[in-house]
């Protein structure tokens, strides 16, 4: 069985009120716009969906991203990033 090497420890997700958002972990963010953020995290693809999302705090360096707006959703996504598959179908 193969050994799952992920780091849990340093991830963590926390929506205040549904108008802030703080997401550890993160190691790039892909894509952005008023209505999705699309970031690589140690454990995926996370996409936070929402409304007049904006990028508060991005340090790559503490692998901490804060953003503030209407939070409606957030999920992870599996597959590979890149080849505009999982964009196309995410940000249409």
């Amino acid at each position: 069985m193969a050994e799952d090497k992920r780091n849990y420890m340093n991830h963590k997700i926390v929506i205040d009120e549904r108008e802030n958002i703080t997401v550890n972990g993160v190691t790039e963010v892909l894509s952005f716009d008023e209505e999705g953020i699309m970031c690589a995290s140690d454990l995926g693809l996370i996409i936070i969906r929402g409304n007049n999302l904006h990028i508060g705090r991005l340090d790559l360096d503490a692998r901490v991203l804060t953003a503030e707006g209407a939070v409606d959703a957030v999920e992870y996504a599996d597959g590979p990033v890149g080849g505009g598959g999982i964009f196309k179908r995410l940000f249409r």
